[in-house]
């Protein structure tokens, strides 16, 4: 994390992160995943600022999974009036989640994940395109590996999440993208405020029911209170598992 830079500079710092590990190379359109939270929403207004540098046109998406009743619907309205006030072109969809997860008999989360990346993948083959932002942080990295040293891991899963992965549903090849991947959540938080940005609050985040969401609200504040600095030695642990992991 590099909490300690002011958070004016956050678009510099995105920018830089991009060019390092060429997440556009050569790209002239990008999708932006946006939630309507204050990671996506982070997200789109830097992406925005840094589209003349990086070349890119953006196109804005957003699913309504269908859970969270007039909650989500809401949310829906406010990202198709947050890329109307920034003059980016949106496409607002909705899915039943729940019955693609009765019939595939997964988890609430990963029925979710399948459906919106899916959902992902119509939009950019739609736009002629192969890549997605997420609005992933330093954060849910931490998250990521903790959960899976909780569910038993080797090296590959010690690097947590990467600055860009491949999703291959059966028509398409999908690659997405994580620019705020050395962000952390207070940051986009900092940052929205700045701007007078106000994301939408997902309740479902509250939850202690999924697993990421007690990692989040209960161990790591556990394992903070034996290392202060846990996410750090977290985060380094990925660095080297990565480096690891490339040299093998």
């Amino acid at each position: 994390m590099k909490s300690e830079e002011p958070v004016e500079l956050l678009p510099q710092r995105v920018l830089a992160f991009i060019r390092q590990h060429h997440l556009l190379l050569g790209q002239a359109k990008l999708l932006v995943a946006v939630s309507g939270g204050p990671d996506s929403v982070c997200l789109l207004h830097v992406l925005v600022e840094l589209s003349a540098d990086l070349g890119i046109k953006l196109h804005v998406a957003h699913l309504n999974h269908q859970l969270r009743g007039a909650e989500a619907e809401a949310d829906a309205r406010y990202v198709a009036g947050l890329a109307d006030r920034l003059g980016i072109p949106a496409t607002v969809e909705q899915r039943d989640v729940g019955a693609y997860r009765a019939q595939s008999r997964t988890s609430p989360e990963e029925a979710a994940r399948e459906v919106r990346y899916g959902f992902l993948a119509e939009v950019v083959r739609a736009l002629g395109t192969d890549r997605v932002a997420v609005g992933h942080t330093s954060d849910d990295q931490v998250e990521t590996i903790l959960m899976h040293l909780i569910r038993g891991t080797g090296i590959r899963g010690l690097r947590g999440l990467q600055p860009e992965s491949h999703w291959q549903p059966a028509e398409s090849n999908l690659i997405v993208i994580r620019p705020l991947l050395e962000v952390s959540r207070t940051e986009t938080e900092q940052y929205c405020a700045i701007h007078r940005l106000v994301p939408r609050t997902d309740t479902t985040n509250l939850s202690l029911s999924p697993l990421r969401n007690r990692i989040r609200h209960q161990l790591i504040p556990l394992l903070q209170s034996y290392n202060p600095q846990v996410t750090q030695a977290l985060l380094r642990t990925a660095a080297i598992a990565a480096d690891d992991l490339a040299f093998l």
